[in-house]
């Protein structure tokens, strides 16, 4: 499937990371040879530049566009306080699940996140108030919009194409196809989808400046991730660290790209890093919208090494308590998002 990668005027930025496309389509077929073609891509690709966009998943990208740009648009100030997180509404219970605002003058970027449908108030983990679960909060007048129904339908997309990728992972990794199909399951997943906006604006709140003198929007960080399945419209602004300096990571408009996080870093001891990336800034209208796959609370996976080296990574680690220590330290880090 030919793609067509677009990238900023190289005489004014960074150089391009190489950023290989693999057409994923054979992941959901029955021939095992074409499968271990595209999990020989998924592995140089991991221990290459730790990018890559998957073409031919079969999700309508154009509409997850137009649909998160009117969700956006259409929500009043007081509507966006009333969903937001605890963070920035005192009186809410939720960390995880609602919007994240922009602070005027502070903080231009707003994003909704949003967890599995399956956690209901009659689902066990939320009867427990186990940490990290919570039941999703809509618009009030989403039966208007369809926006409830758009968005269950699209994690459960996302959430499909996500364990197709796995098992490619799993092939390339040299395990079982099915092998990470036991912790990534969608009644209890602790995956979430964050719908991502940042404006154009006339007046601009202050932003960071990393080391090298480049403006940010988002300073260099890893994804708290199993992995990261990522959609963003077509204007340039992620950088990878890389031991040349950082370079631009080429946009598409209709591919996924895809990285690991630190639990699959953990897990490969390295052979997978998790790979440090930053967003530039850039005064233009753009969303990014990444489907962060996690585990179950309780689940843990033995480090194992796939080239056979020394393991350095022995202790299994519950994904509830890497993904709420993750978190934690990603918002000391680089504030609350």
């Amino acid at each position: 499937m030919a793609l067509a990668l677009n990238h900023r005027d190289a005489a004014a930025t960074a150089q391009e990371l190489p950023t290989p496309v693999i057409d994923i389509g054979p992941l959901a077929g029955d021939d095992l040879d074409a499968k271990m073609r595209v999990a020989q891509q998924i592995d140089l690709a991991c221990r290459g530049s730790g990018f890559f966009y998957a073409a031919n998943h079969g999700i309508n990208l154009a509409e997850l566009e137009r649909v998160t740009g009117g969700f956006h648009r259409a929500l009043s100030e007081q509507e966006k306080f009333r969903l937001a997180i605890h963070a920035y509404n005192p009186a809410s219970p939720r960390s995880r699940s609602g919007y994240y605002m922009s602070i005027e003058g502070k903080k231009a970027n707003e994003s909704f996140c949003y967890l599995t449908p399956s956690f209901t108030n009659f689902h066990p983990r939320i009867r427990a108030a186990t940490p990290l679960h919570e039941v999703n909060v809509w618009p009030e007048d989403n039966e208007g919009h369809g926006w409830k129904n758009f968005y269950e339908q699209y994690y459960r997309d996302v959430f499909g194409l996500s364990a197709r990728l796995l098992r490619g992972f799993a092939l390339a990794l040299g395990r079982r196809e099915n092998f990470f199909d036991a912790y990534f399951r969608f009644e209890d997943t602790l995956s979430a989808v964050s719908l991502i906006r940042y404006p154009h604006l006339d007046n601009y709140p202050p932003v960071k400046i990393g080391a090298d003198g480049t403006k940010l929007s988002f300073e260099q960080h890893q994804d708290v991730s199993l992995i990261t399945v990522l959609y963003q419209t077509p204007v340039p602004n992620l950088q990878a660290f890389t031991p040349e300096g950082y370079r631009n990571v080429p946009t598409s408009a209709d591919a996924f790209l895809v990285n690991c996080g630190t639990y699959m870093s953990y897990i490969t001891n390295d052979y997978y890093p998790a790979p440090a990336h930053r967003v530039a800034y850039i005064n233009a209208e753009r969303l990014s919208i990444p489907f962060f796959v996690n585990l179950g609370y309780d689940d843990a996976i033995e480090p194992f090494s796939p080239n056979e080296t020394e393991r350095r990574n022995t202790k299994a680690i519950t994904y509830g308590s890497y993904l709420g220590t993750g978190l934690r330290n990603l918002i000391v880090s680089n504030g609350q998002t």
